[in-house]
């Protein structure tokens, strides 16, 4: 089916020198969100120095988050729920407590 579209008429070489460059604006965006979340990251990490509960930590919340929990500090549209939870954390909004063994059994 692919190699049908493909040789279809309609794709000819004039068709091909119209395509528009990729536009460079939207990387520079994409770039500069990563920074910010790889900045929560690295800040997060201080208060919650195991990666692995912090994943843990950010994971629960986000799924909070998605079934419509309110975010417990200011949020703009552009915040994914990742940033959202480690701003939680940075800010000290978020606990975690470590069950012992036997409350694990429990």
């Amino acid at each position: 089916m692919l190699a049908l579209l493909s040789t279809a008429p309609s794709l000819t070489n004039s068709a091909a020198a119209a395509i528009l460059p990729f536009p460079t604006g939207a990387v520079s965006t994409a770039r500069s969100l990563r920074n910010m979340t790889t900045q929560l990251l690295q800040e997060a990490t201080k208060i919650i120095p195991n990666q692995q509960l912090l994943i843990n930590v950010v994971s629960k919340r986000v799924r909070q988050l998605g079934i419509g929990h309110r975010p417990l500090v200011e949020a703009t549209l552009k915040s994914s729920l990742s940033d959202i939870a480690l701003k939680e954390i940075i800010a000290g909004k978020l606990t975690f407590e470590e069950l012992k063994d036997g409350a694990a059994d429990a």
